[in-house]
């Protein structure tokens, strides 16, 4: 989990939405995405995730939270009780990677995801790849409607996924790319052009075949006689 650090910033004067946060699970899938619409990162909106993730998930579900501030995150939660103990009891929190090393030692001894059991190989910076995907669009969506700005990145992250999967499915890069060449090439032929009188044509065909069949049942009936 993670927010878009470059758009946060984005001036609430100008825009409505100032930025995104998201929730992935391991595999890099996009959950949720929420828009900002403050100036800055706030832990309410990381708290509106994990609670649409709650509404998910078993009762008994462990989960592991990489989050930037994980530790900042965790405490605020328990200090503040956003969520039962129950719920609390089933997180566990640590650090995404690439930001662990920012902090303090200390504070690195108890969240880093390396030295967390069970977190394994997880680096937690799949927000990263995914605004590494979206970047492209924040100038085009700067000035696009709300609803266009809710469907261009919707389309948008599943094309990131979809593309992500690719490689395993077993198929050549390369025989896709002749494949969609192929069917570029099929689509985009010249229509054949269109007789006047084609439909005249094909009554006229029509008309003749059953001739045809009427004069040989005529020779068949004669035959059995």
């Amino acid at each position: 989990m993670a927010a878009d650090e470059k758009r946060e910033k984005a001036s609430t004067h100008f825009f409505a939405d100032t930025g995104l946060m998201a929730l992935l699970c391991r595999h890099d899938r996009v959950l949720w995405l929420v828009n900002m619409t403050s100036a800055g990162e706030k832990q309410h909106y990381a708290l509106a995730l994990i609670q649409q993730l709650t509404q998910h998930i078993p009762d008994d579900m462990r989960v592991g939270l990489l989050y930037d501030i994980g530790c900042q995150l965790e405490h605020s939660w328990r200090k503040f009780k956003f969520f039962a103990n129950s719920i609390l009891s089933r997180f566990h929190f640590a650090i995404s990677v690439f930001h662990a090393y920012g902090h303090q030692w200390p504070c690195q001894v108890v969240y880093h995801p390396r030295k967390w059991q069970g977190f394994g190989l997880s680096d937690g910076e799949g927000c990263e790849r995914l605004w590494s995907a979206l970047k492209p669009l924040i100038g085009p969506l700067r000035v696009s409607g709300y609803h266009q700005h809710l469907f261009v990145l919707d389309l948008q992250s599943r094309k990131w996924q979809v593309i992500s999967r690719l490689g395993s499915y077993g198929i050549l890069e390369e025989t896709l790319q002749s494949e969609w060449a192929a069917q570029v090439v099929t689509q985009t032929r010249p229509a054949p052009r269109q007789s006047k009188h084609k439909a005249d044509e094909e009554i006229s065909k029509i008309i003749e075949l059953e001739k045809l069949v009427g004069a040989r049942a005529q020779m068949v009936q004669s035959l059995e006689l």
